[in-house]
């Protein structure tokens, strides 16, 4: 039986008097794709938010990697392995592509403060590698490295919607979450998008992403959550997930 790497259970997220997470239990499969899929409204990004400690749930656990990360700041749920973009592009616009993604490896470095402000040998010999690992992420998304020096705020939006991607990346995550990667993109950028989440999965990352995109959702990913008003109505592959009359009925509509 494969271990998964992400394991939530009975899940509870309230607001006042709304409940928006109620009770929700799932695992993800190491070096898959899995989706969460519902309207606005059910809970989707707010259970982005508790895994990524943004948010603190009010009921459950979370495990990463076997680990339990419910209860942890933000930091140190990145350190277990977890990443995620935003729904809307969160960068730093008055500063280089390269130094965006910079920004991304702080979490796997290690030499101290004083160091850095000594300038000491071994700060200059992190920043190189973490210059290194940079670049890569840049590249790994179909950026141009070459490019790396230029503001972010130059890109066009799709190309932003890449560099958070590789932002991310940048902290050498196992687990990455993805909030509405295909918002706004052209029809020729998603299909890039769809090409890229192939791609890293392949090389051994596991992406649990939400998207309104339906055909996005159902071309990429091989295992589908259903949320509806907070709770979990279904759950299994697309083709499962596209033929359950609940499903049917509550989002996608006869015609998918």
């Amino acid at each position: 039986m494969i271990q998964p790497i992400l394991e939530i259970r009975g899940m509870i997220k309230r607001f006042g008097g709304l409940t928006a997470v109620d009770d929700v239990s799932f695992d993800v499969e190491p070096g898959r794709i899995k989706a969460m899929i519902g309207p606005n409204g059910a809970g989707k990004t707010t259970i982005f938010n508790v895994l990524t400690g943004v948010l603190s749930a009010d009921g459950g656990t979370f495990s990463v990697g076997r680990v339990r990360a419910d209860g942890l700041p933000s930091h140190e749920i990145v350190r277990l392995g977890l990443a995620r973009t935003f729904q809307n592009v969160q960068l730093f616009h008055n500063m280089s592509i390269l130094e965006n993604v910079m920004v991304g490896c702080h979490t796997r470095t290690r030499t101290g403060l004083l160091a850095a402000a000594l300038r000491l040998p071994g700060m200059l010999e992190e920043e190189r590698r973490t210059r290194e690992r940079a670049l890569e992420a840049i590249a790994s998304v179909g950026l141009d490295a070459a490019h790396a020096d230029d503001s972010a705020g130059s890109l066009t939006f799709g190309q932003q919607r890449l560099l958070e991607i590789a932002r991310a990346l940048a902290a050498e995550p196992s687990v990455l979450l993805l909030d509405e990667p295909a918002a706004g993109l052209s029809t020729r950028e998603k299909a890039r998008l769809a090409d890229l989440l192939r791609a890293l999965c392949t090389r051994g990352l596991t992406l649990f992403l939400v998207d309104h995109d339906m055909e996005l959702v159902m071309q990429v990913s091989e295992d589908v959550l259903v949320l509806d008003r907070g709770r979990k109505i279904a759950e299994g592959t697309p083709r499962d997930v596209q033929r359950d009359p609940q499903v049917i009925a509550a989002y996608l509509g006869e015609g998918l």
